[in-house]
């Protein structure tokens, strides 16, 4: 009980939380990224601009693209209703700004021939952010507050970084949603003909298994060191680094049971994924009691290297030639590998530059705690 009230009273003395506002510009970001991909061809076809807003309803409906289309703007009204000043009417301003948000995104599409603007997703993705903020008017409870402040200061780091990094690494979870991308790698073996492709070895099979294997250490590597520097006491790393593969790993499955054919369902798993993530984690089980400034340079390193292998990949992925092993319609496939794609590319960078803030910032006055004493939190 007495430890119980002591994280209590920190959450009661803490700095106020900003991990509404992070996960807004984060969940804005995906929002964005899902509704202008593949971000090429763009032209003007000559129809009036403002055509689509009255178009007779229901225009181009589909259940599974207005159901998608009204729990993505979920997140957004949720996040932004958090982090407005408390008022009786944010509910109102939140869902307004989706509504607004998502007419932009429609206006825009018009450009796009791969995309279709709709009044009718205007209204989904309208209802979505309207949800979103009467959920967030109703479970943001001061219990639920509390709960919260007390599990953020009895697990988290320290300070608006560690807030940061932990949403960043939610988006993280996105980019792995891909099944026909190896568990935390890199690099894919493309289907269909071989890419013919200059080895700088004689064998050139082992030099791809070389590149894959290790671009699936130095990820895990390099997401465990990240993960490393959210926890408050060193007792604590390994526990989250262990549910955060573990997460990313079911949801790999997951999403590879609902999307592949049951004869693919571990088409992401070979042999050079799991020998790397083997090395991977046996250098992790040496180094991962280091200090933080130490952690966050190593995590930096073995991301950047991860990238350095990526750019030396020499074949190119064949989406056309995967598409035989999948459920789902090429369209909506196509859209959900190309954000994991683009989310695996940019994360790295993001990541990169937090870890090297952490390396290189001031400790904060109260500082991580890594006293064994604490290890009981």
């Amino acid at each position: 009980m007495r430890d119980f009230l002591s994280v209590s009273y920190l959450a009661r003395e803490g700095a106020p939380s900003r991990l509404a506002r992070y996960s807004f510009y984060c969940t804005l970001l995906v929002i964005l990224i899902a509704s202008f991909y593949p971000f090429t061809g763009w032209r003007y076809t000559g129809a009036p601009l403002l055509a689509f807003l009255f178009y007779p309803l229901p225009y181009y409906f589909t259940i599974f693209d207005n159901a998608i289309n009204l729990l993505a703007y979920i997140p957004f009204g949720y996040f932004l209703t958090r982090m407005l000043p408390k008022h009786w009417y944010d509910w109102l301003v939140a869902g307004l700004a989706g509504v607004l948000v998502s007419t932009l995104v429609e206006f825009i599409q018009q450009f796009l021939p791969s995309r279709v603007s709709s009044n009718l997703d205007i209204l989904s993705n309208g209802a979505g952010a309207f949800l979103g903020a009467i959920f967030a008017q109703i479970l943001t409870s001061r219990r639920g507050k509390r709960l919260w402040l007390v599990w953020r200061h009895a697990v988290l780091a320290p300070g608006s970084a560690a807030e940061w990094g932990f949403v960043w690494l939610m988006l993280w979870f996105v980019s792995q949603l891909d099944p026909t991308q190896p568990f935390l790698g890199v690099v894919v073996v493309p289907r269909g003909l071989p890419q013919p492709f200059e080895s700088p070895i004689s064998n050139p099979a082992f030099f791809l298994s070389l590149l894959e294997g290790g671009g699936m250490m130095l990820n895990l590597l390099g997401v465990a060191f990240f993960v490393s520097l959210l926890a408050r006491y060193t007792a604590q790393v390994p526990r989250m680094i262990m549910w955060t593969l573990l997460i990313a790993l079911l949801a790999k499955m997951s999403f590879a049971g609902m999307l592949l054919k049951p004869t693919q369902f571990f088409a992401w798993f070979n042999l050079n994924i799991a020998v790397g993530g083997s090395a991977g984690l046996l250098i992790l089980f040496l180094l991962w009691r280091l200090n933080c400034r130490l952690r966050a340079l190593l995590g930096m390193l073995a991301l950047l290297a991860a990238q350095m292998i990526s750019w030396a990949w020499p074949l190119t992925p064949q989406f056309s030639a995967t598409l035989p092993l999948f459920r789902w319609h090429y369209g909506h496939l196509e859209h959900l590998s190309g954000l994991a794609n683009i989310i695996n590319d940019i994360w790295p960078f993001g990541a990169m530059g937090w870890l090297i803030w952490m390396a290189i910032r001031p400790s904060p006055e109260e500082g991580w705690i890594h006293d064994s004493q604490f290890s009981r939190y």
